[in-house]
């Protein structure tokens, strides 16, 4: 059982990540992509310039990246993104019930190498009926990694879940270069679409389906 010391901490956290949900969403049934894991933000302020329109939100676990990305956004004026402290699954499950995934990116997520820290790995099949709860149709989901075991495996769980089709290989619907990536001497990508809300494993969110939204 965690100590009255950690629950009252984590239940600090959780309104927080709540309150910045509250100020990045403009409705409680918006519509962003997201990207998590995005670091100092250097991908997602790229995406958030070439689509004016869209709602972007950048989430990690660090407030150094976060604070950095921030600082990046405003020197570039882009008013449809933010950055978010949290943990990618608390995020997912303090959305509002009608807010929606468009596309996903997950770019160079620690591969926990060690077997023993396997476990850490975010991308699981419980994970992604998480993301399918918060998605719909044209909804999509980018992963990319430098580790190869890593994205075997990954790729074992994306195309073995309902919930989403594995696309031909080719590059992704918007690309634009990230320090991992560019340090990286190889690296691979997946790209899948969504099918269906997941029906097999409880996920802890909404996961009724929704109307397609507008590409």
């Amino acid at each position: 059982m965690p100590s009255p010391e950690y629950a009252a901490l984590r239940a600090a956290r959780l309104a927080d990540l709540r309150t910045e949900i509250a100020a990045a969403l403009p409705a409680s049934d918006a519509s962003f992509v997201l990207e998590i894991g995005c670091g100092h933000g250097h991908f997602l302020s790229a995406y958030a310039a070439a689509h004016p329109a869209r709602l972007c939100i950048g989430l990690d676990l660090r407030l150094e990246r976060i604070l950095k990305a921030r600082r990046k956004r405003d020197r570039a004026g882009l008013v449809n993104l933010h950055f978010i402290r949290g943990e990618a699954r608390d995020f997912l499950r303090e959305l509002p019930p009608g807010a929606r995934l468009l596309d996903i990116y997950l770019l160079f997520p620690d591969p926990w190498p060690k077997k023993r820290h396997h476990k850490h790995r975010l991308l699981k099949a419980e994970f992604l009926d998480e993301l399918a709860a918060r998605a719909g149709e044209g909804s999509r989901f980018f992963f990319r990694t430098d580790h190869q075991p890593y994205f075997e495996e990954a790729a074992a769980v994306v195309s073995g879940h309902a919930s989403w089709r594995v696309l031909p290989p080719g590059p992704f619907a918007y690309e634009s270069e990230s320090i991992f990536q560019s340090r990286a001497p190889a690296y691979h990508s997946l790209a899948a679409v969504w099918v269906s809300p997941p029906t097999d494993r409880q996920c802890g969110t909404n996961s009724g389906h929704l109307p397609p939204h507008p590409r």
